[in-house]
């Protein structure tokens, strides 16, 4: 599990613990700290459990913090949690059997549950999510480690839309999803939040697209 986090001290406490009850003792948390100024390292420090390893990152932003997590971490399955979501119960052990019993599948997911926190405007974009599949939010699945290194991990360009396109790029590589019915993410919406900007959101899956479509015309045979 890797858990990028920048100036998380109201929700990083409990993304950890949500994760590290699902998990087994040879199981690991790999909290990126990236480059935070708030006591981000004093309530990581304070969790106390020896399956949490924390990495410090340079604060160049969600993507790279994701990769460098990814170099260090250690077996099979990978997971990807943001700082201000978390695992409903029994996610974990869900997405992981359903794996296990299809290993032909490259990652299993879960549905999305869209928490607003108070006085937050429900957008209505996000509050559609809620109680659906949504595989391009990378939080809400399990993954093979190798099929995640396969693409390149996330592109560190791209600060909103990577998730996308770190999905269109898995499906590129020939990923079918395994959906499973169970809950595997809340999705907290507070006034933090980068996707809260509409138009940032808009051009950032235009960069998607465009991405794609590069892509694609990278692998086109000779006319």
């Amino acid at each position: 599990m890797i858990i990028p986090v920048r100036n998380g001290t109201r929700f990083v406490a409990e993304a950890v613990t949500s994760v590290l009850r699902q998990l087994g003792g040879d199981d690991e948390v790999v909290a990126v700290d990236d480059a935070s100024i708030d006591d981000t390292a004093a309530v990581l420090a304070a969790i106390g459990d020896s399956r949490l390893r924390v990495l410090k990152a340079s604060g160049r932003g969600v993507s790279a913090a994701r990769n460098l997590g990814l170099a260090t971490a250690r077996g099979e399955f990978v997971a990807f949690l943001d700082y201000d979501d978390f695992w409903p119960p029994s996610r974990h052990r869900a997405l992981l059997d359903a794996l296990q019993a299809h290993p032909a599948r490259g990652a299993s997911f879960g549905r999305v549950r869209v928490r607003f926190d108070a006085g937050i405007p429900e957008i209505r974009r996000v509050r559609d999510l809620d109680g659906k599949h949504f595989c391009e939010l990378v939080g809400s699945g399990l993954y093979r480690r190798a099929l995640v290194s396969g693409v390149g991990g996330f592109c560190e360009e791209m600060q909103i839309g990577e998730d996308a396109d770190f999905h269109s790029r898995l499906l590129e590589a020939g990923l079918v999803p395994l959906l499973c019915e169970v809950d595997s993410l809340v999705y907290r919406r507070h006034a933090a939040n980068l996707t809260n900007d509409s138009e940032a959101v808009r051009l950032a899956l235009v960069d998607v697209l465009r991405r794609k479509l590069k892509r694609q015309k990278g692998r086109a045979p000779p006319q």
